[in-house]
C-alpha cells in the first residue's frame, strides 16, 4: 500500500458525513437556512446542454463580483468555495517548517491545509470570552520569525465576534512580508467589513463566501479579493476550471438579487435575539454574534439539550469532550417556523430516571445467573435465586460483584475481589459474548417513545457504560433516553444508596420534578436523599408483597408491579397538581 508523505501521516482528517439524514430543522453548519433568492433556482432551471458540455466562462461573474465590493476584475479569483480560497493561499505561500498563526479557537480547515503542506500551526488563546489576544498575538508576530502566513477570521467561527479595527491595524504594521488572510465569510451578516484594506497592503487576501449568505452552500462558491500580482501569483495554483457553471450561474443570479439578502438578514437577525432569549431564559450563557449563528454555554447540559434537539429531528453542533469549547452548542439561525419547534421542544418538562436491571431489562438470565456460576466456581454450591434475592433486599449491596463476595464469604471463602471480578465479567460480559446476550426487554417500546413526548427519559444504573449501551443499542432504545449515567461516571465510594449519582443526573438535565424508577432499596434510599418522587418497581424475580413492604418502609412514594404501569403513577401525581 502506498504511503502518504510524512506530514499527511500525522495529522487528522475534517469528517464529513457521507449520507443525508432526514433532519426536520438542520441547524449545524451554519448555512442559510431561508435558501437562495428564487432568481438562483430560475438561473439553474435555465441552464442548458451548452452550460453541462462546455468549461465555464468567469468573466461575467468575476466582474458581477468586482462590481459588487467595488473592485477592479484583476483584483478578484473566483474559488470552489472559501475553503479553495483559503487552501490555496496556504499552498502558495506555507512550505515545510513555515508557520500559520492564528487563533486556538476558530475555522479548523486553515490548520488542515498547512498541516499538509509540512507547516507549523501557532494557536493564540483567548484570555476573556471572546476578546481578541491582541497583546499575545502580536508578542507571537514579533518574536517567531517563522510567520509566514496568518489566518483571521472576521466575525469568527465559532465564536461570532469581529476582529476589532485598531487591533488589525496593530497586526498589519508587523506583518510585511506575510501573507494575511481576513476570512470574512460571515461579513455580510455583522455589516463589517476590511476588504479596503487590500487597497492599502499588498499583503492581504480576503476570503469571501457564498454559502453562508446567498445560501449556495450546495454550489460550492466563494472569492478571493487581493492585489492584482496576488491574484496572478494565486492563478497558478488554483485549478483553472474549479468552479461549476452552475454555480457560475447561480452566484450571478445571487449578487444581481442582493436585495433578497437584506430581506432576510433582518429576519435572521430577529430571531436570532428570540433564540438567544429562549437560551437566557433556560439559564446559559449566550455570547453576542456578528454572524448567523449564535454559541451557547450550557456547561454540563450540553449533551442533553443536543439529545432532545436530535430526537426531534432538530440538527445543531455539539462540541464534545476534550474540545476548548466543551459544554458549548454552536447553533444555526433557523427560520421563524423553526424557532418555533426549538421553543416548543425545550419546553421544561418532568424528567423520569430509570435503574436498568429489573427495572428496564431482565437480567435474571445474565447478571443473575453469572452471580450463581461465580459463586458455585469457588464453592461447588449454587445459590438459588431467593437467595441472591433476599440478600438485594437487605441493601447495601447494589453492586453485584459486592453481591458475589457477600455469598461467597457466607460460605466461608475468601477470594480476593479482582479475581471475582475478573471471573464474573468473564462469565457476564465476555467481550459481549457472555450472558449478556440472554437479557430481554421489560417495557414496551412505543409507550416509552410516547413518555418522551411530555417527560425527559434518562437512565441512572449501576451497569458498567460498555454494559449499559451494548444492551441499549441491542433493542434499539438507547435513543429513547436523553442522558445515561452508568457506574463509571461516579467515584467508587459513591455508590447507591448514596444520593451522588442521582444528584449528577440533575445536574445534567432541565425538569420540573424528578422521577427515579428502582427495584431495590438502595434505589429508593437513593432517590429520596437525591429530593426524588421514589417509585419501586416490583421485578421479574420478585412480585412478593413482602418485597412490596420493604420497598415501602425504604421510602418509596408509590411502588408498581411492572414499569409499564407508570402511567398510573405519573397520572395520580398529575391529580394531586391540579
Amino acid at each position: 500500500m502506498l504511503t502518504p508523505k510524512q506530514s499527511i501521516q500525522k495529522m487528522q482528517g475534517y469528517c464529513v458525513p457521507l449520507y443525508e439524514n432526514s433532519w426536520d430543522i438542520k441547524i449545524d453548519s451554519n448555512e442559510n437556512n431561508y435558501g437562495p433568492s428564487p432568481k438562483v433556482i430560475n438561473s439553474l432551471l435555465e441552464c442548458n446542454q451548452k452550460n453541462i458540455s462546455f468549461y465555464p466562462f468567469y468573466g461575467e461573474l468575476t466582474q458581477k463580483i468586482a462590481n459588487y465590493y467595488n473592485f477592479n476584475i484583476n483584483n478578484i479569483k473566483v474559488t470552489n468555495g472559501a475553503d479553495e480560497a483559503i487552501q490555496s493561499i496556504i499552498q502558495t505561500y506555507i512550505e515545510p517548517e513555515d508557520v500559520l498563526l492564528t487563533l486556538d479557537i476558530s475555522f479548523e480547515m486553515p490548520n488542515i491545509y498547512t498541516q499538509i503542506q509540512g507547516g507549523n500551526i501557532v494557536k493564540i488563546p483567548f484570555e476573556k470570552k471572546w476578546n481578541f489576544p491582541i497583546t499575545n498575538f502580536l508578542k507571537e508576530l514579533k518574536n517567531n520569525n517563522k510567520i509566514k502566513v496568518i489566518y483571521l477570521a472576521s466575525p469568527n467561527n465559532p465564536t461570532g465576534n469581529i476582529i476589532n479595527e485598531n487591533d488589525l491595524a496593530e497586526i498589519l504594521k508587523l506583518s510585511k512580508n506575510k501573507a494575511v488572510i481576513i476570512d470574512e465569510t460571515y461579513a455580510n451578516y455583522a455589516g463589517i467589513t476590511y476588504k479596503d484594506y487590500v487597497k492599502k497592503y499588498d499583503n492581504v487576501f480576503i476570503v469571501r463566501s457564498f454559502s453562508k449568505d446567498f445560501a449556495l452552500a450546495g454550489l460550492r462558491l466563494g472569492c478571493i479579493i487581493s492585489h492584482e500580482q496576488n491574484i496572478d501569483i494565486l492563478k497558478k495554483v488554483i485549478s483553472p476550471f474549479s468552479v461549476n457553471s452552475y454555480a457560475m450561474k447561480a452566484g450571478i443570479a445571487a449578487l444581481d438579487d442582493s436585495d433578497y439578502f437584506k430581506t432576510i438578514k433582518i429576519e435572521i437577525n430577529k430571531t436570532k435575539e428570540d433564540l438567544k432569549i429562549l437560551f437566557e431564559s433556560l439559564g446559559f450563557l449566550v455570547y453576542e454574534s456578528q454572524a448567523n449563528f449564535i454559541l451557547i454555554d450550557c456547561k454540563n447540559k450540553a449533551e442533553f439539550i443536543f439529545n432532545k434537539l436530535k430526537n426531534e429531528n432538530i440538527s445543531v453542533k455539539i462540541f464534545k469532550k476534550g474540545h476548548p469549547l466543551e459544554g458549548h452548542l454552536r447553533i444555526t439561525i433557523p427560520t421563524k417556523q423553526g424557532f418555533e419547534k426549538i421553543k416548543s421542544v425545550l419546553k421544561i418538562k418532568p424528567a423520569l430516571v430509570f435503574d436498568m436491571d429489573g427495572v428496564l431489562i431482565d437480567a435474571r438470565n445474565s447478571y443473575r445467573k453469572a452471580i450463581e456460576k461465580t459463586v458455585e466456581k469457588y464453592s461447588g454450591e449454587k445459590p438459588d435465586s431467593n437467595e441472591i434475592q433476599s440478600v438485594k433486599n437487605l441493601g447495601g449491596m447494589n453492586n453485584d460483584w459486592d453481591l458475589t463476595k457477600y455469598l461467597l464469604e457466607k460460605r466461608g471463602i475468601n477470594i480476593k475481589y479482582e479475581e471475582i471480578v475478573n471471573t464474573f465479567q468473564e462469565i457476564y460480559w465476555n467481550d459481549g459474548n457472555g450472558l449478556i446476550n440472554n437479557e430481554n426487554i421489560l417495557f414496551d417500546r412505543d409507550l416509552f417513545v410516547k413518555l418522551s413526548k411530555d417527560y425527559n427519559l434518562s437512565i441512572f444504573t449501576g451497569r458498567l457504560k460498555k454494559e449499559a449501551f451494548f444492551a441499549l443499542k441491542k433493542f434499539d432504545v438507547e435513543n429513547i433516553f436523553l442522558t445515561i449515567i452508568t457506574t463509571d461516571d461516579i467515584p467508587e465510594n459513591k455508590t447507591k444508596p448514596d444520593p451522588y449519582g442521582l444528584i449528577k443526573t440533575k445536574e445534567l438535565i432541565i425538569a420540573s420534578d424528578y422521577y427515579y424508577f428502582g427495584d431495590t432499596p438502595d434505589d429508593i434510599k437513593s432517590a429520596k436523599s437525591a429530593g426524588y418522587i421514589a417509585v419501586g418497581v416490583l421485578p421479574p424475580q420478585d412480585k412478593s408483597q413482602a418485597l412490596e413492604k420493604i420497598l415501602k418502609n425504604t421510602g418509596a412514594d408509590f411502588v408498581i408491579n411492572s414499569i409499564n404501569e407508570l402511567g398510573k403513577i405519573l397520572e395520580k401525581k398529575n391529580e394531586a397538581v391540579c
